[in-house]
């Protein structure tokens, strides 16, 4: 039964090192116990020449002190395991992350690319504004007015966005400097800069 549980945490994919942790550390006393129960049960016939059955024979006996380092063995034993289980789960882990690093690193590089094309493409449309106002028509109608007022209301409208999406980076440039100033102090300083004054007006006006 014991062992059926163990299977069905092993089989547990964890994407959390810390859940993983909390689930492998609630039955490991029990189970090193357990383990080291079998290890000693196991260890016993071949360290001190009792039968297999389990059973003394006559002038066969076991001192305390041999069952004693045979609980220790298999006690040791059993904490090695649980720490090579430790170990592969934070392998796991670190692997996953380093998947998710790069996946994130791809994903902001195609967003650069695409952010960079809509500029270049905002400043071909700014090319086609100037050509487009540059000579009155000389019979001039209903429609090119209604053309003319068509395309102010189109670059007023951008051009409230692009005052919003200026401020919004401005901003959020202005935090990540500062971000970059208060890790850079924390480095050099450690946590005297982290409980300074000095570092509260930097994160609460961040």
């Amino acid at each position: 039964m014991a062992s059926t549980g163990k299977s069905k945490r092993n089989a547990v994919v964890h994407d959390n090192f810390l859940e993983a942790l909390r689930d492998l550390g609630k039955g490991v006393v029990d189970e090193v116990k357990t383990q080291a129960k079998q290890i000693v049960a196991s260890d016993l016939p071949e360290s001190f020449g009792i039968s297999g059955s389990g059973v003394l024979n006559p002038n066969e006996s076991v001192s305390l002190s041999q069952l004693q380092s045979a609980e220790s063995r298999g006690e040791q034993q059993a904490e090695s395991r649980f720490r090579q289980q430790l170990a592969e789960l934070q392998r796991q882990q670190e692997a996953f992350a380093s998947r998710q690093t790069a996946e994130i690193r791809q994903q902001i590089l195609a967003l650069k690319q695409e952010i960079q094309t809509f500029a270049k493409s905002a400043g071909e449309f700014a090319q086609e504004v100037q050509k487009a106002t540059a000579q009155i028509p000389s019979r001039p109608g209903i429609y090119h007015k209604n053309f003319f007022i068509h395309l102010r209301e189109v670059i007023m409208t951008l051009r409230k966005r692009v005052e919003s999406s200026r401020n919004w980076l401005a901003t959020a440039n202005a935090r990540a400097g500062k971000r970059g100033f208060y890790w850079g102090q924390v480095s050099k300083s450690g946590t005297k800069y982290m409980l300074s004054s000095e570092r509260y007006m930097v994160m609460s006006t961040g």
